[in-house]
């Protein structure tokens, strides 16, 4: 066995517990398919968090992961011995890294295989030989953690602009009511004195014997102390009834049993804005990134997943296409490396693979001891299965299909990766917070039409009662009663 320019990883515990395992469950060992003395060369490449590929000086490299397991079990069960050689860096440039993968394998004779497992295309499969797969995952997005919402507008938050302005309204017909009240009262003839001409005058004694008529300021007045009183009783500060008249009383309670109403809820979803976070919208799936002012998809070209949406003509996927392809140099990527170092930005989201999406929000967790991103809900689509490639019209294709067949059906795969270092572990980033982060809705006019209602029916009652009273009191006057009397003499 050589391993060109590698050094050897540190991480042998969950390869000797593999090996341990794949005796136990029986998996072949035999060597009946022998390709002794044969010497293979495979294609390494960095794909964090399966494999990572780490470039030092001079050519040299180191290589561990999953993979380096694979190859290790592969080259013990069919006797042979292989070389890794890292993919060239120039042609990563030039094309991303799996589609220099794929070039170096069809043009270079002197290569076999990639270690690794790739989604399988209609060109993929055109292009080299694949076998069984030996890893099926599903897709999210990457995003950036949502932040709070800004509470600079928190007071104006707990209703619905149509119910503001109804409020409004509510204020300006009450306020309305009561001075028109006020005013037919004082000019009625059973509630003040007489004046010259007999008009009702209300007049001010200016303390030295001179009085003046106040009816340019009396309107002004009325229309104060009712608006006052009005915003004492919304805001419970309370304040004194200006009137004894039931028709005012009536007016006064119907708006103190709305305005109760009304207070309440205000102040509880303002209590609650203030103590309990209320986050931003968080990003789900790909129509919550569309709709997303402040995040926008992060592609590389190179993977399945990223194809699919810069070939896309119709649906999401061509929005989403179409914004990466009008910002090109930031939002289209072709490696790994490139993809971490702007999505630790927090402007991108990224959909790929959950066990990759599962290792970069850990990773960040590890590195800044806090929650700045998360993993989307899995996004509907179909479950990819992966495989391994090798040259076209390879003769130990149909071989290394059974043996990783094999591997796969053993779980080992799978127990491998669960405990590779390159995943940390961040089960405070994925702990629901559904309560802590529940966004509080305004208060619909739906929520409160019971109260306008009642503010109306109140609001009739009142006009009722004031016409009753004017109406009683024509009848029963005073004033009226002296008269006939006088009359009568």
């Amino acid at each position: 066995m050589k391993i060109a320019g590698m050094h050897k990883p540190k991480y042998f515990v969950s390869f000797q517990i593999s090996l341990a395992l794949l005796l136990v469950t029986g998996v072949d060992f035999s060597t009946e398919s022998s390709l002794s003395p044969k010497h293979f060369n495979y294609l390494v490449y960095h794909n964090p968090p399966f494999d990572v590929l780490t470039r030092g000086p001079n050519g040299t490299f180191s290589y561990f992961g999953a993979s380096v397991y694979v190859v290790e079990w592969l080259a013990a069960k069919f006797n042979y011995t292989y070389t890794l050689i890292p993919v060239n860096q120039t042609i990563i440039d030039k094309y991303g890294t799996h589609e220099a993968l794929f070039y170096q394998l069809i043009n270079d004779k002197n290569i076999d295989g990639i270690t690794g497992s790739f989604y399988l295309t209609m060109d993929r499969a055109e292009r080299m030989d694949y076998t069984f797969h030996t890893w099926s995952d599903g897709f999210r997005l990457v995003v950036p953690r949502p932040g709070e919402e800004s509470r600079l507008f928190a007071f104006i938050g707990p209703f619905e602009p149509m119910v503001w302005m109804l409020i409004f309204i509510s204020i300006i017909v009450v306020v309305a009511m009561m001075t028109l009240f006020a005013m037919v009262y004082r000019h009625y003839p059973w509630n003040t004195c007489q004046v010259p001409d007999n008009k009702m005058m209300p007049e001010i004694d200016q303390g030295n014997g001179t009085r003046y008529s106040d009816s340019r300021n009396f309107l002004f007045n009325y229309v104060g102390s009712h608006m006052i009183y009005v915003v004492n009783i919304m805001t419970n500060q309370g304040s004194r009834e200006s009137s004894s008249l039931y028709s005012f009383r009536v007016l006064a309670g119907i708006w103190v049993l709305c305005a109760m109403v009304l207070v309440n809820s205000y102040t509880g979803i303002v209590i609650s804005s203030l103590t309990t976070p209320k986050m931003k919208p968080s990003i789900e799936s790909f129509e919550d990134l569309v709709a997303s002012p402040d995040t926008k998809i992060l592609l590389r070209h190179d993977t399945s997943i990223g194809e699919q949406i810069l070939k896309a003509t119709s649906g999401i996927y061509k929005v989403l296409g179409d914004q990466a392809r009008s910002n090109p140099d930031e939002q289209i990527v072709g490696d790994a490396f490139t993809v971490s170092s702007k999505l630790e930005t927090g402007r991108y989201a990224f959909p790929f693979v959950q066990t990759f999406s599962i290792a970069f929000v850990g990773s960040q967790y590890k590195k800044d001891k806090q929650c700045r991103f998360k993993a989307s809900k899995l996004l509907p689509i179909s479950t990819g299965y992966y495989s391994w490639l090798f040259k076209k019209n390879s003769p130990f294709t149909k071989l290394y299909s059974r043996a990783l067949m094999d591997y796969w059906e053993s779980g080992l795969l799978n127990f491998g990766i669960k405990f590779l270092p390159t995943i940390p572990r961040a089960e405070k980033c994925f702990v629901s917070t559904t309560r802590r982060v529940a966004r509080l809705l305004p208060i619909q006019l739906s929520d409160l039409t019971s109260a306008f209602l009642i503010l109306g029916i109140g609001t009739g009652l009142a006009v009722l009662t004031f016409l009753l009273e004017l109406l009683y009191s024509s009848i029963n006057n005073p004033m009226r009663q002296y008269i006939e009397q006088q009359e009568k003499q």
